[in-house]
């Protein structure tokens, strides 16, 4: 290795992009968290009451502008605060500004108002405040939605992901956030808001937002019209008593066998990386994935798909081919078309999934109001086309897109979709509460899958498929960025975080299959030389041992767990520190993340006596895991007190327990 030492944002981020400030503000029991010009967890006392307040602005295809902000005022004193700030957007759909004022005391409440002004005609897909409600604690619970008409409305949180939006022309509304104590949040503006069920794309949240989908978007401000919005926040009632602080340790509590198993895990092989990841081969040797999910297309290189095959055979997995059916001729016609040349290949695929091309993209209808074949003429064929084979269920896209059309059970052999986590917000605290929302979809795609195996991915951080407009964007400033397949925190401890906590998450749902990522390429385990920029791994030398990525141990380490029998594991803030434990033959793993940037002490309760072996993935071992990969895969730690721990940002713990 000849390039200079990785910078620590390099370790952690995969970007030298600057971490945004966060400043904590309080007035008596309120606080909140402003960052960039929006409120973050607003609590009083311990107790969230808000997950987020903040005016989004929104180009014609979805994407979030970050305003530029200017003139930032931030008074506090001991009841109350103010906070003024200017914002400035402008891009090619337009120009516009806004003035905001957010003012909060400890009688009061919190209000949030803003006067913004289109600068030039202004082509948006959404401008207007955006409310976020946690999940935790407040999904299947009551609520109060006060319309715009004055008729009050007494409903609950859907505990399941709902669909569409669960809650329609709202003013205001009103939910318990502890025991005996209640919020109101109010909107005022021009329109009224409604609320989408935001778990749908992994956001940890309820979404309330300006301007209701019914009406026509994208749509037009009028260069020189100005508009004003507020958010009121009242309480009724006082907060209880403190509950766990942030600054205390974590607990972990080790119990006894689960009755669930490790799932089986799997990596994707895109359409144009089928010859390269072939090329990786040593590679996926010793990750030993169980299952390769490749993408079929119709403009595919023949050898990428055959390399395929190749694949598969040299490392006995089980080979499942995406198939996107543009249902423009007659099925039968169309599907038999690509078995034909599947086949011509040499691929035998074990397992197909046929999704109908319509449902790649943005909906809110129903399939019998697309006007495109049903998933009973489509499985049908794809039954004909491949026959003897196993025949997936669900989408290529995000869980949103399964969620509002998917076939009845009794059509499909397993269910499966995929996630991302930068599909709204991608700072590095919403990246990581993506996981929050996993065991809510997990619950929801099984109870739609009627008992049936369900399998997720190829999923990560960055977006496979966009949905949402014509393509994923391209990411050559190697930023945190929406709709894009480069997210720079792949390649760096966040993403081995993440990762772990990913599959800590769905191995806990009993999901069958999970697969991450790539050999190479955007999603890859490995570096290689790409057309954007990845700093740090592109001064490498090409001396030694292949470079890959610190999320390529963790793949690798789970993989080789797959049918473990699980072990229970609790944790007492799953925001900070997630875990997973498995028997093995030598007793039991025990595995922690570190979900977010600080230092974070954690205490482990049902040990057995003795040492344990610790191993660790961090600051300190970064450059090993990425240049020496073989020997650091096979140093299993020292020998240490594992009760009281501390785990550096966004570190890994592998924590190796003899049999008591």
């Amino acid at each position: 290795m000849s390039a200079a030492p990785p910078t620590r944002a390099i370790k952690l981020f995969g970007t030298e992009q600057p971490v945004t400030e966060i400043r904590t503000l309080r007035a008596g029991p309120l606080s909140v968290e402003f960052e960039a010009g929006k409120l973050r967890y607003v609590r009083v006392g311990e107790s969230e009451a808000i997950r987020g307040i903040a005016f989004v602005v929104r180009g014609a295809a979805w994407q979030t502008f970050h305003p530029a902000i200017s003139n930032l005022h931030v008074e506090e004193g001991g009841d109350e605060f103010r906070i003024s700030y200017d914002g400035d957007v402008d891009e090619a759909s337009g120009s516009i500004s806004f003035h905001a004022e957010i003012t909060g005391s400890a009688g009061g409440g919190l209000n949030f108002n803003v006067r913004a002004r289109a600068l030039s005609d202004f082509e948006t897909g959404r401008t207007g405040f955006v409310i976020l409600h946690p999940v935790e604690g407040v999904a299947g619970q009551p609520c109060t939605i006060l319309h715009v008409d004055g008729g009050a409305e007494e409903t609950v949180f859907p505990d399941h992901v709902m669909p569409l939006q669960p809650f329609f022309d709202i003013r205001a509304m009103t939910h318990e956030v502890a025991p005996g104590l209640g919020v109101t949040c109010r909107m005022e503006g021009e329109l009224a808001w409604e609320c989408e069920d935001q778990r749908n794309w992994t956001d940890a949240s309820y979404k309330t937002y300006y301007r209701p989908l019914s009406m026509p978007f994208p749509y037009s401000i009028e260069g020189g019209s100005e508009f004003d919005q507020s958010v009121a926040l009242t309480f009724d009632g006082a907060p209880g008593a403190s509950q766990a602080g942030g600054g205390r340790a974590t607990r972990i509590t080790l119990g006894g066998e689960s009755g669930k198993t490790m799932p089986r895990i799997g990596i994707g092989v895109p359409a144009h990386l089928g010859r390269d990841s072939l090329e990786a081969l040593d590679l996926l040797q010793a990750v030993g994935p169980q299952l390769l999910v490749a993408e079929y297309r119709a403009d595919q290189a023949g050898d990428d798909l055959a390399a395929c095959q190749q694949l598969a055979e040299a490392l006995n997995a089980e080979l499942m081919v995406e198939i996107v059916a543009p249902c423009e001729r007659p099925l039968d016609e169309e599907l038999g078309e690509v078995a034909g040349a599947i086949a011509a290949a040499g691929v035998k695929p074990d397992a197909v999934i046929v999704a109908q091309a319509r449902l790649m993209n943005f909906t809110l209808e129903k399939l019998d109001a697309l006007g495109v074949p049903s998933f009973e003429e489509v499985y049908g064929a794809a039954r004909k086309a491949f026959p003897g084979t196993a025949l997936g269920g669900g989408v290529l896209t995000n869980f949103t897109e399964m969620n509002r059309n998917h076939p009845e059970s009794d059509l499909y052999d397993f269910i499966s979709h995929i996630t991302s986590a930068v599909v709204h917000e991608v700072d590095d605290r919403s990246v990581m509460e993506t996981l929050q929302s996993l065991p809510s979809i997990i619950a929801s795609a099984r109870a739609m899958a009627g008992g049936k195996p369900y399998r997720v991915g190829p999923s990560a951080i960055g977006m496979r498929f966009n949905p949402y407009g014509p393509s994923t964007y391209d990411n050559q400033g190697n930023i945190r960025m929406a709709f894009n397949q480069q997210d720079p925190r792949h390649r760096a401890l966040a993403g081995s975080a993440f990762t772990l906590g990913y599959i800590a998450r769905m191995a806990a749902g009993e999901v069958e299959a999970v697969s991450l990522g790539a050999a190479v390429g955007e999603f890859g385990l490995a570096y290689r030389k790409m057309a954007h920029a990845q700093p740090w791994y592109d001064e490498l030398s090409a001396d030694g041992e292949e470079p890959v990525f610190p999320l390529c141990h963790i793949v690798a380490a789970m993989a080789g767990a797959s049918a473990a029998r699980m072990i229970d594991v609790e944790t007492s803030a799953a925001d900070r520190v997630l875990a997973l434990a498995y028997g093995t033959a030598d007793g039991t793993l025990l595995w922690l993340a570190n979900l977010t940037p600080e230092p974070q002490p954690v205490s482990i309760a049902g040990l057995p006596a003795g040492a344990a072996r610790i191993g660790r993935l961090d600051e300190e071992n970064f450059i090993a895991a990425v240049t020496r990969p073989a020997a650091f895969a096979a140093d299993c730690g020292s020998l240490g007190d594992a009760s009281e721990l501390e785990l550096g940002a966004y570190a890994v713990l592998r924590i190796e327990l003899a049999p008591s």
